[in-house]
């Protein structure tokens, strides 16, 4: 017996998803709007690291006041609620949410929304490069298996720093180090 499943999308719902449709497509063309210029005024890439927290801090060309303005550009755009919340002491703001976020996330949300920056910015640049080296076409589909694998294995890399724990019969350390050495002879 063969069993149809029939599924009816509500009004409302095909509504909504055109409208968040439309924001992504709108976002998507805002991202490329914004990474050419980033390309166009030469910013360097490390930029997007923070010089004052976390384990590339040392890498980081941008100033403690370049890396303050960057962020509060990025929560200028929060909603005068959410400005409200992230005033408040933690202890008065409690577990207060507004939309998806409490305090602390909304604390946090500028600094992954650099990290989302820097990730595109650094793809782009990669493709860039690929394509002014001839080892792409432009108007490809595809990246080259190169691309993919540093790619997997700078993320696999991030997730082993980033573990509060990580088992593993290698020294993380010496496991780190490999991971560079591969990612650096790919190229």
């Amino acid at each position: 017996m063969t069993q149809s499943n029939t599924v009816k999308f509500s009004t409302e719902a095909l509504k909504e998803t055109a409208t968040y449709t439309k924001g992504l497509l709108k976002s998507e063309k805002d991202a490329m709007k914004m990474l050419d210029v980033f390309i166009k005024e030469n910013i360097p890439v490390t930029h997007f690291l923070s010089p004052v927290q976390g384990t590339n801090k040392a890498l980081s060309t941008n100033t403690v006041e370049g890396w303050n303005a960057l962020k509060r550009t990025i929560e200028d755009q929060y909603s005068d609620q959410v400005k409200a919340l992230i005033a408040m002491s933690s202890k008065a703001a409690g577990n207060t949410y507004v939309g998806t976020g409490n305090r602390a996330n909304w604390i946090r949300k500028s600094n992954s929304i650099i990290g989302g920056i820097h990730t595109a910015y650094t793809n782009r640049l990669k493709v860039k490069g690929l394509i002014e080296a001839g080892k792409m076409d432009a108007n490809a589909r595809t990246r080259p298996p190169e691309v993919k694998v540093t790619e997997l294995l700078v993320d696999a890399r991030s997730r082993i720093q980033k573990a509060d724990t990580f088992k593993s019969k290698m020294d993380i350390t010496a496991m780190v180090e490999a991971l560079n050495l591969m990612i650096k002879s790919i190229g």
